[in-house]
């Protein structure tokens, strides 16, 4: 696919002939073609012999017309005193051929233009930014003919020589000679920065020197002034300014995007943003990393796009249009209206959902929210289907509470796109468990012992048994689930043993022993059970230690010390 630059190009560069010099001409008003200075210097007391071909874009090397100059402005060469001579018999100048701008009028003046903005309007930084040039060469190797060609470039800082010569300097681009005036454009905005003077190297991808735009436009202020060419106010008036606007959005729009999808190009982020929503709202949790992931590539997705469309510097478009969406969508109003449906959208996400047991009957659930957990609503849980909860949270979170008839309360905190999903009745009362620790201190002497363990159970049903697990792990998990150790627990533990003495090696391994404990699955326990453990001496059946504990929570852990008579 052709490159949409390169064909706005073709239709705005002419090759200018001067005798035996050729150049690069760029259309930028009526009749008036812009190329270096030095290109027609040499002709200008023949001006019959300047010549601008037009090329024909279909046809490289061929040309569709020609035109012969009516006239000729060029700027004036400077001067500076040349330091080598010897003696003031042969003090004379060191001519530059510096600002090296020239404007050729033809009467040919129904033709393309290319844009060329005010100064202003030129990126200052220009690191890090794509530029393409498009000009003549003297002749193509293989056609024999002066064919145009396109050479990416890259900035390479400036060359300043004096207060008066300032140098834009360009690699990574062979640079052959005939493109001297040629237009170097920055492809993001499609603006001219500068024009071609001469290339570094003809036979390397040096690249090329560039005279900026600023001084272009202050050569073209400086003839006005002088009442030589009115090209000054040409390019400033709303007329050219209006021919390039109606060309450039018929062949280089700065929102192809919008023109091809027009409002689909609203619509498409709006779309992903709610099958992301949907995805994970529907098919349940998915790790933290996956939603970073999905939500990074909707962000870039859509953020090209609409960078494609408005562009990233608002300020370097001379287009009404870009500044009138702009507004559109950056005003007030809009802004407003965005925040109202993304607070709607925010709070819609945010739900709490109860799902049902086939073994319970239906259930009425209340829910109470606020730092007081009042406005309670009730809803009914069937015991094969489900109810759900909108909360209408802030940004910051919102406390609530969950109550179902005849079981514990659930106190939750709500966030928004936090789908939160509990399960009735195991989400409202875990099945208590109960870690009895011993002292590490003590492991030696551990195998002399046993423990006789007696759990009263909240019915009165009385549980005994009998066990020597001091031996090989030095801890009794009670219980039908498995204790979760976490960090934070295995941190409380070497903390709790902090003045005991004992080495990190030995916390470190009695931390792994414990975790490795198996509950005794024979033991249900229950809130309210009372448990009793007596460490008991093998050799005589002395009990050494003695110790009783209640169950007040789901989830319990003991550690039991002892001493020896």
């Amino acid at each position: 696919m052709a490159d949409p630059l390169i064909k706005l190009f073709r239709k705005r560069t002419v090759l200018v002939r001067a005798k035996n010099s050729i150049g690069t001409g760029t259309l930028i008003a009526p009749g008036k073609v812009l190329t270096c200075a030095h290109v027609v210097r040499k002709s200008i007391d023949d001006i019959g012999s300047i010549k601008v071909l037009f090329p024909n874009p279909e046809e490289p090397g061929h040309f569709e017309w020609e035109e012969s100059a009516v006239k000729v402005y060029v700027s004036k060469i400077y001067e500076e005193p040349n330091e080598t001579t010897d003696t003031e018999s042969e003090l004379g100048s060191l001519k530059k051929e510096y600002p090296d701008v020239a404007i050729i009028e033809i009467p040919k003046k129904d033709h393309h233009l290319m844009a060329f903005p005010e100064s202003a309007h030129v990126p200052n930084d220009l690191q890090d930014r794509q530029f393409l040039a498009f000009g003549f060469q003297k002749n193509d190797r293989d056609l024999k003919r002066n064919v145009p060609q396109a050479v990416s470039l890259n900035y390479n800082g400036e060359e300043v020589d004096s207060d008066v010569i300032r140098k834009l300097v360009f690699a990574n681009g062979l640079i052959r000679p005939g493109m001297s005036g040629a237009a170097l454009i920055e492809r993001e905005t499609g603006n001219i920065i500068g024009i071609i003077q001469m290339t570094r190297n003809p036979n390397d991808d040096l690249g090329a020197f560039v005279i900026p735009i600023d001084i272009i436009w202050r050569v073209f202020k400086k003839w006005e002034e002088d009442g030589d060419t009115n090209v000054f106010s040409e390019l400033t008036s709303k007329a050219v300014k209006k021919q390039i606007k109606k060309e450039y959005n018929l062949e280089y729009p700065k929102y192809p995007m919008y023109r091809k999808y027009g409002i689909r190009l609203i619509i498409l982020p709006i779309l992903i943003f709610l099958l992301i929503w949907w995805m994970f709202y529907h098919l349940g949790q998915i790790q933290e990393s996956g939603l970073i992931a999905i939500i990074l590539v909707t962000v870039t997705v859509s953020g090209k796009i609409m960078g494609d469309w408005l562009g990233e510097d608002m300020n370097t478009e001379s287009s009404k249009l870009k500044s009138t969406i702009g507004s559109l969508f950056f005003g007030n109003i809009s802004l407003i209206s965005l925040g109202v449906i993304a607070f709607f959208l925010w709070t819609f996400t945010t739900s709490v959902w109860v799902h049902g047991n086939s073994e319970f009957d239906k259930v009425p659930i209340t829910l109470l929210s606020g730092k007081e957990y009042k406005e309670g609503r009730q809803k009914s849980l069937n015991p094969t289907g489900d109810t759900k909860f909108l909360i209408w949270t802030t940004f910051m979170g919102d406390s609530v509470k969950i109550v179902p008839e005849g079981r514990e309360e659930l106190p939750l905190f709500v966030s928004p796109f936090s789908k939160k999903e509990l399960y009735y009745p195991k989400s409202f009362l875990q099945e208590p468990i109960l870690l009895i620790r011993f002292d590490p201190k003590r492991a030696r002497l551990m195998k002399k012992f046993s423990l006789e363990v007696r759990i009263e159970k909240h019915n009165n049903k009385v549980i005994k048994f009998t066990d020597s697990i001091l031996q090989d792990k030095g801890a009794m998990l009670l219980g039908k689930r498995k204790l979760k150790i976490t960090k934070e627990r295995e941190r409380e533990w070497k903390q709790f043993h902090e003045n005991d003495q004992l080495t990190p090696a030995i916390l470190e391994k009695w931390s792994q022993h414990w975790k490795k404990i198996k509950p005794h699955n024979e033991v249900d326990l229950d809130m309210d059970d009372k448990i009793t453990v007596k460490v008991i001496k093998k050799s005589d059946s002395t009990v050494v230690n003695e110790q009783s504990y209640r169950i007040r929570s789901d989830n319990t852990d003991k550690l039991l010390k002892f001493t020896f008579q």
